[in-house]
């Protein structure tokens, strides 16, 4: 997470920065996921119960990350530089600075038979990681954030051809039974599954969606240093990680 900020010449930020991120270990559920499907009859497993005559205390800390940053000013805001990458900047003017850039990526398949049986999967991911800081004369105050989401989604027609069961199978490619539980006739719970001789789902098409997203926080604090461009190639990699 080393960074260089760039931002110019007669900027009240300007210069060189040792910054320090407070990595804390997590203190409760970073993610939350959620599933949507339209499989009739199927639900997400529910979670055994604690056993409340157990009782489980942990406690954890590591030293802060250190890392130094370079920073300049253009005349339409600011970029900040992490690693390879670029982050455009923006000032309220009143000292407050944020940093942020989210990268993103999809991709979507589509096998389709002659006999009418269609699978179609997407996935998409996005990453945003954002820094802001309140200046202070040499100082500055703030946060450094990470979120991230994936949203995972299938469509598979509810029935299909002996021809087509060839290639796909009996059950089909959806992968409901990572997710969900039916009752079988017997009263037994078994994976969900789409099969190709019954109607497993609501609209003549069984569709499943899975979405998680995570974010992580820490504080942070830098200081101006004497350093001016020129260090720019040492301080680049200099710095500690958070830990060993």
């Amino acid at each position: 997470m080393l960074l260089a900020f760039l931002v110019g010449c007669g900027s009240p930020v300007s210069g060189t920065w040792m910054f320090r991120v407070a990595v804390t270990a997590p203190v409760g559920d970073e993610c939350v996921a959620s599933v949507t499907h339209n499989l009739v009859g199927a639900y997400e497993p529910v979670a055994s119960p604690e056993d409340l005559a157990w009782t489980t205390e942990s406690e954890s800390a590591q030293s802060e990350q250190v890392f130094f940053g370079r920073v300049e000013e253009g005349e339409e805001g600011a970029v900040l530089i992490v690693g390879n990458a670029s982050l455009p900047g923006t000032t309220d003017g009143k000292g407050h600075w944020s940093f942020a850039w989210t990268g993103s990526e999809t991709a979507r398949t589509t096998n389709q038979h002659a006999t009418g049986y269609q699978f179609i999967q997407s996935v998409e991911n996005a990453l945003t990681t954002t820094l802001t800081g309140t200046l202070d004369g040499d100082t500055m105050n703030g946060g450094w954030e990470e979120a991230s989401q994936t949203v995972a989604s299938w469509a598979e027609s509810d029935t299909w051809s002996d021809d087509a069961a060839a290639y796909v199978g009996a059950t089909g490619a959806i992968p409901t039974g990572n997710y969900l539980l039916r009752l079988d006739g017997t009263g037994v719970e078994v994976p969900a599954t789409n099969t190709q001789s019954s109607y497993d789902c609501g609209d003549g098409s069984c569709s499943l969606t899975v979405n998680e997203a995570c974010s992580y926080s820490y504080d942070l604090t830098g200081s101006r240093t004497g350093f001016d461009a020129a260090d720019a190639n040492w301080t680049e990699d200099a710095g500690q990680p958070a830990g060993l």
